[in-house]
């Protein structure tokens, strides 16, 4: 069961399993992040995407190529860009290039506090489902690095690019990031009762054993809307735009993702490249010397 492999055949065995875990931490950091930014998630990603230039140093970066970076249109990160501007949350500077504007230390390291600990809830979760670090290192991690807090800010920024690197490979399938952080988070709350229950989650690990529907409770917009921190009007016509084009059922009591639209070969795919993303994830913080020991 433990078994993550360099085989396709035994990680897609344990991707949804993955998927299922560390989606649940993605979405509590998506929430805070939305939150920072009054519930607009494309002006936050924008900002995390212009933190992330340069090591975070402050770099700027040219509006086409951030719009590139993100999947955008031109004119959506232009305008988001003038947003942060005006909020600020970034400057312009060389030739009228943005770049990120940090938050302050004190704020910058309760974040960094807030996001590590999830991860190390995240680690322990797993552990207890035979997938701790040990399985994606080949063996023990490194002893933690005497100097602790250099390797909470390096893995902090690890975890903040892999969740810009999880949504970009979501808004192919999708058709934008929004989207499909919508479509995760009902999945998600579809898929509460297995992820929380150990029997089950090994039961329905791997691509081929999707959970019947009888397991996946329908979940109400406002209970998206709330874990997202955006607002309810948007999650609520993605979700009828979703059932327009098959994704989701409207059933009573709420919604429930489509388990045909779930199992789709560029959704498997994608699950699987996250799945592998995070086990990469995993290398990288450990290389960090990060205790994972909660505080």
């Amino acid at each position: 069961m433990s078994d993550w492999g360099p085989d396709p055949d035994s990680r897609r065995a344990l991707q949804r399993l993955i998927f299922r875990c560390a989606a649940e931490y993605l979405l509590d950091e998506a929430g805070v992040l939305a939150g920072r930014h009054e519930g607009d998630f494309v002006r936050a990603i924008t900002w995390l995407a212009m933190l992330q230039v340069g090591e975070g140093d402050g770099r700027p970066i040219s509006i086409r190529a951030l719009s590139r970076s993100l999947s955008l249109p031109f004119e959506t990160t232009r305008r988001k860009v003038r947003e942060l501007e005006a909020a600020g949350y970034c400057r312009m500077v060389e030739g009228h290039r943005p770049a990120a504007t940090r938050l302050d230390a004190e704020a910058a390291r309760a974040d960094a506090v807030r996001c590590l600990e999830g991860y190390r809830r995240l680690t322990a979760t797993l552990g207890r489902l035979g997938l701790g670090p040990e399985v994606f290192l080949g063996g023990a991690p490194p002893p933690p690095a005497s100097d602790q807090p250099s390797a909470e800010q390096a893995a902090h920024r690890l975890i903040q690019g892999f969740l810009l690197r999880v949504l970009d490979a979501g808004a192919g399938p999708h058709g934008s990031m929004v989207n499909a952080l919508i479509f995760v988070a009902l999945m998600s709350a579809n898929a509460a009762l297995i992820t929380n229950d150990p029997l089950l989650a090994r039961r329905y690990a791997g691509a081929d054993t999707p959970p019947p529907d009888n397991l996946r409770p329908p979940a109400k917009p406002r209970q998206i809307a709330d874990r997202l921190n955006i607002p309810y009007e948007i999650v609520r016509r993605r979700l009828v735009e979703f059932v327009d084009r098959g994704w989701v059922d409207k059933a009573p009591g709420g919604y429930r993702s489509r388990i045909d639209r779930i199992q789709q070969p560029d959704i498997l795919a994608g699950g699987l490249a996250i799945s592998q993303r995070f086990a990469q994830l995993v290398q990288q913080v450990a290389a960090t010397g990060l205790d994972l020991k909660p505080r």
